[in-house]
């Protein structure tokens, strides 16, 4: 067979593929309640990717990490970053179980393995389509860094600081962190 033959025979079973694929998403809805499917988390985690420019990947945190500013990014984080991520950065909230796609747990190798550019490009500029809002001019390039050297330290956390920062969790309505 030639060879268009054959290219113009795998393009017309992958469009079918991907008509049936669509026609089964539209039939079951798009609830944030299901788990993704392997397409759904290939095609999001690519687009997360190519969402960060390279220049980003090459950027390394200008804050030195020390007792203060990982400190400074666990209040931060507590208070504006908790309620989605948890205390842990697990992502095991009401908020971050209702989230899709649900909030990444911070403490894998998924994050960890990031950047300390991407996950500034990450926190600053949010990600489309998911629950992850952007920061800019919200919160200040110091502070940024400074939630980047917390993410850092997620895996090592202790009880006591988990302890600590139940404290600065936002706690009523009346609290401008709460949603």
């Amino acid at each position: 067979m030639k060879r268009w033959k054959v290219v113009s025979l795998i393009l017309i079973a992958l469009a079918i593929a991907a008509a049936g694929y669509g026609v089964t998403l539209v039939r079951r809805g798009f609830s944030a309640l299901d788990t993704p499917s392997a397409i759904e988390e290939l095609a999001a985690t690519t687009a997360r990717k190519m969402a960060v420019p390279s220049e980003y990947r090459q950027l390394h945190d200008p804050i030195a990490p020390s007792t203060e500013s990982i400190r400074g990014g666990m209040e931060h984080f507590a208070y504006h970053c908790s309620p989605c991520h948890a205390n842990d950065g697990s992502g095991h909230t009401v908020y971050g179980k209702g989230l899709y796609p649900k909030p990444p747990d911070m403490r894998a190798a998924g994050t960890q393995n990031k950047s300390d550019g991407e996950l500034y490009y990450t926190i600053e500029n949010g990600v489309r389509l998911s629950g992850m809002p952007a920061f800019h001019g919200t919160h200040t390039v110091p502070q940024t860094w400074r939630l980047v050297l917390f993410i850092r330290h997620l895996p090592q956390i202790t009880p006591e600081e988990l302890n600590e920062m139940n404290g600065w969790n936002p706690k009523n309505e009346a609290d401008p962190a709460h949603f």
